[in-house]
């Protein structure tokens, strides 16, 4: 009898209880048979076990269940059990098996590798997920043949946290053991590398992402044949695409880095069960909103973070393609960004309908469509589903074609950093890593720049160099050979010597995946240095500066001060908070745009979606100009789409700007068209996203500058960066029945949940450290407007002079117990970080440790982010400003309320929130911006200036008096605080008094507020 939502909920409450063994037995065979279909006569419970003489708890197809009262307890019994239990039984029946340990609040998976239980995945069962639950049992017990094709069902069976990857990796990592000395096999991962650190900008790899790639390439490969209809083909025909190149449809599916596996004893079998798996779902009935979905689920949230990847939504994407493409039938578009392929789709789509529109015969429609929208991505698993995306979008005129079609979805780097141009002989010119681990030397394969701007000539040299080479000619007879392909005789020397190098790496065993590379990577050259396209469109990738290698810094400077969009030596400190997506915008333009010609008013178009910084914030001054180095746009309108406005969207507030390429410049619009409104999801089509949204014209938000208007700012500084807090903040130690030594007291570390999770497995450090090396620690929860909340307590390695010590130096001063303390603690740091600078340099970055000695009796102290302001007088000589704390002493008690007036002030934030950096949670960082207002030094002869100590004064005596539990968490302390001061009235009168001495609001209203008002319809 089927389960309803009702009783389903029911059953995972109970279990959630830990019932006890034959209630969770009991609810167990409830949720199978009744919500995974799983037949009664399937589950075997009390199963005997001849060959190990023993009873397995249920067994249920080739999943052996051990259920147990408390695994909090029971776990290492369990856990002993299935490692006697599942070896016998995959020796008894010549099969794989999974062990399943639960005692119904947690289910814990296992597989036998090597001879050890290995830990595959787990899952802690909640009430308020009840459906969750049966996705993963799902995907640990494959009850049902046949599943629905929903990305919740496909991520949970085939995702990054399922038994299935789990298991698989395990597979893949004997299989990379077996061929990793093989030199075809290591040119794929010594490119996939090298592809890769031009990707993230740093130094990646190792086997476990090579793994997980080539785990996701299959996949990948698997959903694209399924949602094409394709079935029952070899591994060897799902990897490299034959079926789709029998059918005609070239690039969709291609030989790449991850072909090594089919290398691999046991490699063919590896891709056979991972297909199996996928299709299991109706793969046919896959869509292009389930693409883009399973993409998200699929790739690792910390990968996309590195590439600065947020996807589009499918209502703006339509949305920014059919106001770029006025005439799509004759008009041709890129996205050098694709993702998965949102703008390629409405693209296609766009084209498809305007080209039948216009009355082209059917079997033309594709051919045309495909010749006119290219698209680039550099992430090797995004590139597939774009290319299947692409295809989805094509529809019936797929079916209609009248010939072989190529996809035009490429692996490639849009911003050319992976491509090494000869000034002299202008060749593409693609290196060759030399054998082995070894770095420098290597060969190089080169190809002239006119041969890449024909992309089917190029095709066709290349597929002819690699048959030349397998037939074993030398390098005049494959010059013989391609003379039908009308090669211009000036290429021919390039292409003989390319020839002959290619040919040494087939006999050395390194050739097979030069044609993948050379096609790819020469795409992006092909459209610069051949024909520009109309329309660039799409979403660049949104990373920071700050989070870039020192390699793609150097070359973003270098790039970016080219161009003339490099932020000024004035303005340094503005670099952390540069942006790769303006410096994609305008590389674009350079490289892809049609350009102005003789008699036009303009060349080609650009339509991105940007952060909305580039609108305001001084790190775009340069590129709002529209008037770069080399190459100029029009800027022609802006759409605005802050998050405070339109929900849901992106984590940061979101602009689109339209440009063309012109000879005279023309900066970014002063009016732009406002966005607001509510979604009831983020991926919403258009037709609903238009229901709910309102747009309006207004006023493009202002440019915004930062610098200080405070003879204060220089005042205040940063406080120390004590990181990891758990090397560094300690509580005290029972001491037991001999008592506390007072002159070095015993501690251990603090611990938290909110530690970085590289540092919260570890064991805590714990000993005595001498007394004076022991002090409060302020952090930003230890603060709340006009009041201290608690200090915590920390290892301060600081001699009495002010200078900070590390455990060879505290050794040499005396101070044993510290230096012991420092010594376990940098041995945790070396082997945790990455060891640019010791630990305790770390803690004095930028001196912000030293420089708080000798420390002041009085100081002004405020947090460095938040929603709202929090500020205090400290009045302690020995505690230390951690780094979410910015400082400052003070004069006197009067100084400092009068700074804590203006700091905790409403009044201050929404005068200084325009400039503030926004997120899903709107303005939060403080840091230094307050004192872009003009606040002045304070004078207590003035009216005004003593009125707001006074008023602070009154302020923290109520605040003194607000009851806040020991226990209550920092946020709701600050909120109860701020209500009481409201109440009273005080909060009012400071703002109010705090107005004054500002003076009238440069700014207005709130931008976002005024969004919202211009919207109304």
């Amino acid at each position: 009898m089927p389960i309803d939502n009702a009783e389903l909920e029911a059953v995972v409450t109970e279990l959630a209880r830990r019932p006890g063994h034959e209630k969770v037995r009991a609810l167990l065979h409830r949720i199978l048979t009744g919500a995974l279909d799983a037949r009664s006569e399937q589950i075997a419970f009390e199963q005997a076990l001849p060959e190990v003489h023993g009873r397995v708890d249920a067994l249920l197809g080739r999943t052996l269940v051990e259920i147990k009262a408390d695994l909090r307890r029971e776990g290492a019994a369990a856990e002993a059990q299935l490692a006697r239990y599942l070896p016998e039984r995959e020796a008894a029946t010549g099969q794989r098996y999974v062990g399943l340990a639960t005692d119904g609040a947690r289910f814990a998976a296992y597989e036998m590798r090597d001879g050890d239980l290995v830990a595959l995945t787990a899952h802690e069962t909640r009430p308020s997920e009840a459906r969750a639950l049966l996705a993963w049992l799902e995907g640990v017990i494959a009850v049902r043949d046949w599943l629905p094709a929903d990305a919740v069902g496909i991520t949970n069976e085939l995702g990054r946290r399922s038994a299935a990857f789990a298991r698989t990796h395990g597979l893949l990592r004997d299989a990379w053991a077996a061929v990793a000395a093989d030199p075809e096999a290591a040119l794929k991962r010594q490119l996939w590398e090298r592809h890769l650190g031009f990707v993230y900008g740093k130094a990646v790899g190792g086997d476990d992402l090579w793994l997980q790639h080539t785990y996701l390439v299959i996949l990948a490969k698997a959903i694209a044949a399924g949602a094409m209809r394709i079935h029952g083909r070899s591994p060897q025909d799902l990897l490299d695409g034959r079926a789709f190149r029998e059918a005609g449809v070239h690039g969709a599916v291609e030989e790449d880095f991850f072909g090594w596996v089919l290398q691999a004893p046991n490699g063919p079998a590896i891709v056979a069960s991972l297909a199996d798996h996928a299709a299991r779902f109706d793969l046919g009935s896959v869509d292009v909103d389930l693409l883009k979905v399973l993409y998200e689920s699929l790739i690792d949230p910390e990968q996309r973070h590195d590439l600065g990847e947020y996807y589009t939504p499918d209502w703006l994407a339509r949305k920014v393609v059919r106001h770029a493409l006025d005439r799509p039938a004759q008009q041709t578009c890129l996205d050098p960004a694709c993702g998965s392929g949102s703008f390629l789709f409405h693209a296609v789509r766009l084209k498809r309908e305007a080209l039948s529109g216009e009355g082209v015969a059917a079997e033309e429609v594709a051919a045309r469509c495909c010749a006119a929208i290219t698209g680039f991505e550099v992430h090797p698993v995004a590139v597939i589903f774009a290319r299947v995306t692409h295809l989805l979008a094509l529809g019936e005129a797929l079916l209609t074609r009248g010939g072989d079609i190529s996809l035009p979805v490429y692996l490639g780097d849009a911003l050319q950093w992976n491509v090494r141009r000869d000034a002299a002989e202008q060749d593409l010119v693609i290196e060759v890593p030399p054998p082995g681990a070894r770095r420098a030397g290597g060969s190089v394969l080169r190809f002239p720049l006119a041969l890449c701007a024909d992309p089917g000539l190029f095709d066709r040299v290349v597929t002819a160099m690699h048959d030349a080479s397998e037939a074993g000619r030398d390098a005049d007879a494959f010059l013989r050979g391609i003379a039908g392909c009308r090669v211009p005789t000036a290429q021919h020397g390039t292409l003989r010597a390319t020839y002959i190098t290619y040919d040494r790496l087939r006999r050395a065993g390194r050739d097979h995946v030069w044609g993948f590379i050379a096609r790819n990577l020469s795409r992006p050259v092909a459209l610069s240095d051949g024909a520009r396209v109309d329309v660039v469109l799409g979403n660049p990738p949104w990373l920071s500066y700050r989070y870039m290698s020192a390699g793609m810094q150097a070359r973003f400077r270098e790039t970016a001060r080219r161009l003339g969009v490099w932020v000024g030596p004035d303005e340094a400190r503005l670099v952390t908070q540069t942006d790769l997506a303006g410096l994609f915008f305008v590389r674009c333009a350079e490289l892809y745009a049609r350009p102005v010609r003789h008699g036009r008013a303009g060349g080609g178009r650009l339509a991105m979606v940007l952060p909305l910084a580039a609108l305001s914030r001084g790190q775009y001054r340069a590129f709002r100009t529209g008037a770069w180095t080399g190459i100029s746009v029009a800027f022609t309108e802006a759409w605005v789409l802050d998050n405070k406005a339109v929900a849901p969207l992106f984590r940061v507030p979101t602009c689109a700007l339209f440009a063309t390429v012109a000879a005279a410049p023309r900066p970014t619009p002063e009016r732009a068209t406002l966005f607001a409104g509510r979604l009831p999801f983020k991926d919403a089509p258009e037709e609903l996203a238009d229901r709910n949204l309102r747009l309006a014209e207004g006023p493009a938000p202002r440019a915004v500058g930062f610098a200080a208007e405070s003879p204060y700012r220089n005042r205040f500084r940063r406080g120390a960066t004590l990181v990891p807090r758990m090397l560094c903040l300690v509580e005290r130690r029972d001491a037991g029945r001999l008592g506390a030594n007072q002159a070095a007291p015993a501690v251990q570390s603090r611990r938290s949940n909110l530690e970085d999770p590289r540092y919260r497995g570890l064991p805590s450090l714990d000993g005595s450290v001498e007394r004076d090396c022991l002090r409060p620690v302020y952090l930003g929860e230890s603060i709340a407007p006009f009041r201290v909340l608690r200090p915590f307590e920390g290892v301060v390695p600081v001699d009495a002079e002010g200078n900070v010590l590390d455990a060879r130096q505290a050794g040499n001063r005396g101070l044993a117990r510290l230096a012991a303390w420092m010594a376990r603690a940098e041995a945790v740091w070396d082997r945790t970080s990455a060891r640019k600078m010791g630990l305790a340099a770390r803690w004095n970055f930028h001196n912000g440790l030293e420089n708080q000695f000798p420390i002041a009796v009085l100081r002004v102290a405020f947090a460095a982010s938040g929603t709202r302001p929090a500020a205090v007088i400290l009045r302690d000589d020995r505690g230390i400003a951690e780094h979410a704390l910015y400082w400052c002493a003070v004069e006197s008690e009067a100084e400092g309320y009068f700074l804590l007036a203006i700091l905790n002030s409403e009044t201050a934030r929404l005068r200084m929130m325009n400039i503030q950096a926004r997120g899903e949670q709107g303005a939060r960082h403080f840091d230094k911006l307050m004192f872009t207002l003009p606040i002045p030094l304070f004078d207590a002869r003035i009216r005004l200036h003593a009125a707001l100590a006074a008023a602070a004064e009154a302020a923290e005596e109520l605040a003194a008096t607000v009851p806040v539990a020991a226990d209550m968490p920092f946020q709701r302390a600050r909120g109860v605080i701020r209500t009481a001061l409201q109440d009273s009235g005080l909060a009012e009168r400071i703002d109010l008094l705090v107005a004054e001495l500002l003076g009238p609001d440069p700014w207005g209203k709130d931008e976002a507020a005024a969004v919202l008002e211009a919207a109304e319809p």
